[in-house]
Formats: structure tokens, C-alpha cells, sequence
């Protein structure tokens, strides 16, 4: 599902992820992107790779240099004319400032984490339910 200029600008400095097949050659724009909120699950059952993906903040504006298919995260190898990756790099070293604590608890089935600001928790057995809470 694609985000919101205002989703963008929320989200600015996770990993930007094509959220449909795009053309080589388009100017990204948000409509292009995939919201964040599902990359912790997408990441976690392997269906996602975001080792070496520009920021949201990054692409926007810039151009996609090969078609790519829906999933396909923003790297320096398909977009040219991203922002200074120095920018990212200060956002980056602002969280390692200030490390997320990681608490994992497995307390019959759920699984409870804290991570960047949010409570995700977990429960496997029965419904499989998913919850992330801002903290």
C-alpha cells in the first residue's frame, strides 16, 4: 500500500521500498513507497532485505534508474540523484546516541520487544496477532 506525502515526511528516515512495479526512469514520489510499518514482519520471515537501502527522506525527488518489481528496496544501484547519504548518517548516529532497549519476553506464545519508541508484541499461538504501540 502506498503512503502519503505526509506519511513521507512522518517517516522520513526509514528504508524507502518500491510498494508496486515502477518504470526505470520515474521521479519517486511517496504514492511509490511502501508504508514502514510492515518491514519489522516482512524483515523477520525473510521476505525483505534492507541492508544497504537509502531513507525515505533520501529518494524523494530523485529518479529511479531500472524498472524494479514491488518490494524492491531504494539502493544506491537503482536511484540516482538521492540526497547526501552524510544526512542519513546524522539521523543514524541520533539513534545510536540514544540505543532502543530490546526486552524479548516469551510468556506462553507472545513475544514482547521495545524498539525505536514502539512495544511490538507478538503472539504466535492461536490467531498469530501482531501489535506495535508507540511508547
Amino acid at each position: 500500500m502506498s503512503i502519503t506525502a505526509e506519511t513521507a515526511k512522518a517517516h522520513a528516515n526509514d528504508p524507502a521500498v518500491l510498494c508496486c512495479r515502477a518504470e526505470g526512469g520515474i521521479t519517486i514520489e511517496a504514492a511509490n513507497l511502501e508504508d514502514p510499518a510492515i518491514f519489522d514482519e516482512l524483515v523477520d520471515s525473510g521476505l525483505l532485505n534492507l541492508d544497504g537501502c537509502l531513507t525515505i527522506g533520501q529518494v524523494l525527488g530523485a529518479k529511479l534508474t531500472k524498472t524494479s518489481d514491488s518490494l524492491c528496496p531504494l539502493t544506491v544501484d537503482n536511484v540516482e540523484g538521492f540526497k547526501d547519504v552524510a544526512e542519513g548518517e546524522a539521523e543514524e548516529a541520533e539513534e545510536a546516541a540514544a540505543p532502543a532497549a530490546t526486552v524479548d519476553m516469551n510468556v506462553q506464545g507472545a513475544v514482547t520487544t521495545v524498539k525505536r519508541g514502539k512495544v511490538v508484541i507478538s503472539i504466535k499461538e492461536g490467531k498469530d496477532i501482531y501489535l506495535e504501540l508507540p511508547i
